[in-house]
């Protein structure tokens, strides 16, 4: 008996239900910021706004959740309490500022605003403390967004455009040391998908033309010694789909996205965003939400496996997947196997 016991609390405590994941959705006329456990389970909506709310992060104890809305009439960074309560504006400025993402150790915000904007400088990267105060701007260049700091702190990735189009660079939170992390491509933009849990590896996509139909996913490995180059750069084999939102799990095990499968998209119920996880070991896909309006930009918290006994039975790609939703087909179609 007290071996059974042991054995359920491990698994409680291993249990990835207390792994969540915190997203936004179309699915109540306009964009909302939702949670879900991470086999995509309790499903439950934290804002409830006549105007968007987007771009959710956890904070690293997983306490607060920061996100843009347009509540105010402009773009601000919010933050709220993981329950949806106590949401605040930090920002409160009549520039567009968004896409937050906190420091590992919780004591800072980097956002992407177009604040002291001119003809050659749009957007650019900005730091707070969590509460606001004392915003520093942390490059000058024609253009950079989606700001993302490496779990050791020393670092913060982010898309930018020097001269040689968008790109994948990262810099010191103090705004020296920037270096490329991408390698251009004609005709090609990077899209920034984040760090691996480890920090020593990071994902983007390349995408022609910003053709979402001639994208793929790369996996750059880091100089072990934390020299500011790449060793290695490595196509990953994910499914050939409209995506975005690419960013690691927590565990490191799995990629989550959000994606819509072409074969399905000139069907008006399979024309939407999903929200999906791809585990890198052995190519398994499952797809975690499914509703007819548009899931996207997932971001997890202390994900401990990548699926759970309670429903979600993940399979390779290319089979039909069997869930809590009742053994269904997507769009109402057989998935098709990567050609």
């Amino acid at each position: 008996m007290r071996i059974a016991m042991l054995v359920a609390s491990l698994w409680l405590v291993t249990s990835p239900l207390q792994g969540k994941i915190v997203f936004y959705s179309h699915r109540d006329g306009n964009t909302e910021i939702y949670t879900m456990n991470s086999d995509g389970s309790n499903q439950r909506r934290l804002t409830f706004n006549e105007t968007s709310d987007s771009a959710p992060v956890w904070s690293p104890n997983g306490q607060q959740i920061a996100f843009r809305s347009k509540r105010d009439g402009n773009w601000e960074v919010y933050v709220m309490d993981a329950d949806g309560s106590n949401q605040r504006n930090l920002t409160r400025h009549p520039a567009s500022d968004g896409v937050p993402y906190w420091s590992p150790d919780g004591s800072q915000i980097a956002f992407r605003s177009n604040r002291n904007a001119d003809e050659n400088h749009r957007l650019n990267i900005f730091v707070m403390d969590a509460d606001g105060s004392n915003v520093k701007q942390i490059t000058r260049l024609k253009f950079a967004t989606n700001p993302q700091w490496s779990p050791d702190g020393k670092q913060i990735l982010f898309e930018g455009d020097i001269d040689q189009g968008r790109q994948i660079y990262a810099i010191q939170p103090n705004g020296r040391g920037m270096w490329r992390v991408s390698q251009p491509k004609p005709n090609t933009g990077m899209l920034l998908g984040g760090w691996s849990p480890d920090g020593k590896k990071v994902v983007y996509v390349e995408t022609v033309g910003f053709d979402s139909n001639k994208s793929v996913t790369v996996i750059a490995t880091l100089h072990p010694t934390g020299r500011r180059e790449v060793v290695k750069r490595e196509p990953l084999r994910l499914p050939r789909w409209d995506m975005t939102s690419e960013i690691w799990s927590t565990d490191g095990e799995s990629i989550l996205f959000a994606g819509r499968n072409r074969a399905v998209t000139f069907r008006k119920d399979g024309n939407n965003w999903e929200i999906y996880r791809f585990r890198l070991q052995d190519g398994q896909l499952t797809q975690l939400t499914n509703h007819p309006q548009d899931d996207l930009g997932p971001h997890e918290w202390d994900s401990r496996l990548p699926v759970t006994p309670q429903g979600v039975v993940p399979t390779r790609w290319g089979e039909i997947k069997s869930n809590s939703y009742n053994h269904r087909r997507i769009g109402g179609y057989p998935i098709p196997s990567i050609p």
